[in-house]
């Protein structure tokens, strides 16, 4: 209930802030807005799902510096007198089969100057089709276009460091034991 209350605090700071003013309408606004977002997508562990905001927070700034860096190395490719691309697509195959985390990880490597999710595939490339009430099997395999791409285990793990991110903020508790459940090395 505390960790709620903090939540819709927060939440109302930062409408607050956005709106740049501290007038009753934004504060009344903000908690209402705060409720809402609390009970659409509840903190902790509420059964076995959630937001977890200090996470949240966690992952947005590092988010954030990921872009400036991903923007500062973009710029410097554009700006050299003769380009030195080495384009290419890599798969990194994710740890966890949830849809949510595959979408939102896929959408932030998308968000990323000089990264773009082309492809979402299950594992069992071929496995097309499923009954109605079957779910996909295995996890997802991203396929990231990258400018630049270098080595691209580098690039696979960018993408599983991204995934652990996601799923510590926004992962269900099946989600964290299939990324624990992988050590660095495997898969």
């Amino acid at each position: 209930m505390i960790t709620r209350a903090l939540l819709v605090a927060w939440l109302t700071l930062v409408w607050v802030l956005l709106w740049g003013e501290a007038s009753v309408g934004n504060l009344v606004a903000g908690v209402l807005l705060g409720v809402l977002v609390v009970a659409a997508f509840p903190p902790g562990d509420e059964q076995g799902r959630g937001v977890h905001p200090l996470a949240v927070l966690s992952f947005g700034w590092w988010f954030a510096k990921a872009l400036v860096i991903a923007n500062l190395q973009v710029a410097a490719q554009i700006i050299r007198p003769r380009l030195r691309l080495e384009e290419g697509i890599v798969a990194v195959p994710l740890r966890c089969s949830s849809p949510v985390v595959a979408t939102f990880v896929a959408n932030a490597i998308t968000l990323t100057p000089g990264t773009m999710t082309v492809d979402i595939r299950p594992a069992e490339f071929g496995v097309e089709e499923l009954d109605a009430d079957e779910e996909p099997r295995g996890t997802p395999v991203l396929y990231v276009h990258c400018l630049v791409t270098g080595d691209p285990d580098d690039v696979r793990a960018d993408g599983l460091e991204l995934e652990e991110r996601v799923v510590r903020a926004f992962g269900s508790a099946a989600d964290r034991a299939a990324v624990a459940g992988h050590g660095k090395g495997e898969r």
